[in-house]
Formats: C-alpha cells, structure tokens, sequence
C-alpha cells in the first residue's frame, strides 16, 4: 500500500515542478507493479484526488517535458483498476458507508460490498 500526498494549494502540474509529486507516485505504482508479479496496482482516490489522479494520467503518458513519458500504454499496463471515492464531478454522498454495507439508498452504485473482497 502507498499513500500519495500533495500540496493541494498548487496547480496540479506544479505539483510536479516544485516537489516532483507526479513522479514520486509514477516510480511507485512501477515498483509495485514489479514487485508483484506484473499485475496492476488498484488506486482508490478520494475526493480533489481523484482529479488530480486524473491529472497524473494524462501526465504520465504525455511526452516529456511536459509529460512523464510513460507512452500511450503506460496507464493500461501499471493501472488494473480506479475506484474514485468522493470525487467532485457530480457528489458521492454516503461513499464509504455505502461501499462496506451495500446500501444505495440516494446512490446509483452496484451492489457489491467492498468488504466481501478482503474476508
């Protein structure tokens, strides 16, 4: 498991400029993904990071210096799954209360309990 952070008071790719942020979290996702057998990671944002992971993988497969220079492949080969959680497009309410107990009462989710996957 990794936790990524940023400076949220800057512009996404200055994140990169000024602390190298969207490397970091490039260099990590590529460590796991070697480690592990060459399976892809499943990254779970949240919130204004689930934009920003949004950001990070357009980022990754542009060219640099602009770009991370993954290639136009890079994301289909180190990313198995993203579950957004709390992300600002239209509200999640009751996200990860309805993530452990199934319930889509004011949510149009899948019933399927994240908590079965790991018992």
């Amino acid at each position: 498991m990794y936790m990524a952070a940023y400076d949220w008071r800057l512009s996404f790719q200055n994140t990169e400029v000024h602390d190298q942020t969207l490397s970091r979290i490039k260099s990590n996702i590529e460590l796991m993904v070697a480690t592990n057998g060459g399976n892809g990671v499943v990254v779970i944002p949240h919130s204004m990071g689930v934009l920003y992971f949004l950001h990070f993988m357009k980022w990754v497969e542009a060219p640099p210096p602009m770009g991370g220079g993954g290639g136009p492949n890079w994301c289909e080969n180190h990313i198995k799954a993203v579950m957004n959680i709390g992300g600002p497009f239209l509200g999640v309410p009751k996200a990860v209360a309805g993530l452990f107990t199934s319930e889509a009462k004011d949510v149009a989710v899948a019933r399927y309990k994240v908590i079965d996957s790991f018992i």
